[in-house]
């Protein structure tokens, strides 16, 4: 059975929208906060209590038995840049590699769609946008407004090409499905996932540092030799297995015992977490909130931004790529310190991708008041597009989630001004905010009809005296 997740959180589409707008200059990168999903996502679902799998014992003996994380240490990897586009900055276009037969079709976007790359952004453990694709993942990351763009493989070709094996592109203000983009799809990582809102750096960590018991409120990615992972045979064949949150498998070839492809691994609650430095703490303190979830094949398990953009650095922070197998000797964070959590059943990985559609923006929002003869004042709304469900918001209140009709009809209250919006169920794909307009005024149906005001009538005249 798999943990729950959270219900809705409201939050305004406007601030993920401020908080998600690019501030660089017209062509440069420059620091930002890591990139982040709203706080619907299952990346930021606080696991501590979640349900531990039945098997993650034997899962667990069996990865250690294997070697454990890449050799055989839990090690940190610096080398991936998160850059920062501004709105203008120069485009560059998906020619594929090493050619257009060789692109992960249609699990990614298609050729020759544009990418920001600012002029002095960065490929994955390079200075600048070369990097020797056939022999490594050159993972390239830039972050546009509410949009992620995740290129796997990439390399600057001319003035305005960029090859690449995939380039993902992920909408910062949407809860995704549990399959992500689709099915059976890839991404820039193995699993499915996006890359930079699980990775973790030195600005996130310094300031969860300044807070009594801080964590940094996300899963962080973690990586496995393909050997290490959990693959099965079928008819002689080799297919490898993925769980939730993951939509894809790589090439594991481990045997099915071992953990899959998407597992999502908590530490102890009792590891000796107070014997490590106070940015280490920060960090084993989330794999204990919010776990690590495993994403792609490699031997160095974790990975942290660079410092390239980042106010503060790694050696400020008093980390180092070692830190967890060699600060505490006598208490290194091990494989057999984690246990797997019970995520829903392994899925066997077809590799024939199912893409999803998203959803269309709902729009053309208009809002009337209605007041009736008795009762409250209500107001209706009335759009156009959308998906199967909608959020309906009042200001900064999420006031109801409802099946998408085209219309709603409620209670008004409150202030008049407050403008009101509706979106795309957990999401913030929302339309414009619409104060509503005075329009009619209803009585009931059954009400009796108002009798017909009598003719005035004059007082008769006074009779006469006798004298």
């Amino acid at each position: 059975m798999a943990y729950p997740l959270p219900g809705p959180i409201p939050m305004n589409a406007a601030r993920w929208s401020l908080l998600l707008t690019s501030l660089a200059l017209a062509c440069a990168a420059r620091a930002e906060a890591p990139p982040r999903f709203p706080p619907q996502a299952v990346w930021h679902q606080d696991i501590s209590g979640a349900p531990v799998h039945p098997q993650s014992a034997s899962m667990i003996s069996t990865w250690v038995g294997l070697g454990g994380f890449g050799y055989g240490r839990m090690q940190i990897d610096f080398s991936f840049h998160i850059v920062n586009a501004a709105p203008g900055a120069p485009t560059r276009n998906i020619i594929g590699y090493p050619s257009a037969g060789e692109y992960y079709a249609p699990d990614c976007e298609p050729i020759g769609t544009p990418m920001p790359v600012p002029l002095d952004a960065a490929i994955e453990g390079q200075a600048g946008l070369s990097c020797t694709n056939a022999n490594g993942d050159c993972h390239l990351l830039v972050v546009q407004g509410d949009r992620l763009y995740e290129a796997y493989r990439a390399n600057a070709v001319g003035q305005d090409g960029l090859q690449a094996q995939c380039l993902a592109v992920w909408k910062l203000e949407q809860v995704y499905p549990a399959d992500n983009r689709g099915e059976h799809c890839t991404s820039a990582d193995a699993a499915g996932f996006p890359i930079a809102p699980l990775l973790f750096n030195a600005d996130e960590v310094h300031a969860a540092m300044q807070v009594a018991n801080g964590d940094l409120g996300h899963a962080i990615r973690f990586i496995l030799p393909n050997a290490r992972m959990a693959s099965t045979i079928v008819d002689g064949d080799r297919y490898g297995q993925y769980v939730r949150p993951a939509s894809h498998a790589g090439g594991p070839n481990g045997p099915e015992g071992t953990i899959p492809y998407g597992s999502r691994l908590r530490l102890r609650a009792d590891f000796p977490v107070n014997l490590y430095p106070a940015a280490a703490q920060v960090i084993l303190r989330t794999m204990q909130r919010y776990g690590i979830v495993l994403s792609d094949g490699g031997n160095i398990a974790l990975t942290a931004e660079s410092d390239r953009y980042t106010d503060h650095t790694w050696a400020e922070q008093g980390i180092n790529s070692r830190i967890f197998d060699q600060a505490v000797p006598g208490s290194p964070v091990r494989a057999q310190d984690f246990v797997v959590l019970d995520t829903g059943p392994r899925i066997l990985e077809t590799w024939e991708c199912e893409r999803n559609v998203d959803a269309p923006d709902p729009a053309g929002l208009t809002a009337t008041l209605i007041a009736k003869h008795r009762g409250p004042m209500q107001v209706q709304l009335d759009w156009t597009g959308g998906g199967e469900r909608m959020d309906v918001w009042r200001g900064d209140q999420l006031v109801s989630t409802v099946d998408n009709q085209g219309r709603w009809l409620g209670k008004h209250g409150g202030s008049p001004s407050l403008p009101w919006r509706v979106c795309n169920a957990d999401s913030q794909a929302c339309s414009a905010g619409v104060v509503p307009a005075r329009d009619r005024w209803l009585r009931p149906a059954t009400a009796p009809a108002r009798p017909a005001t009598p003719p005035l009538r004059r007082p008769p005249a006074p009779q006469a005296r006798e004298r």
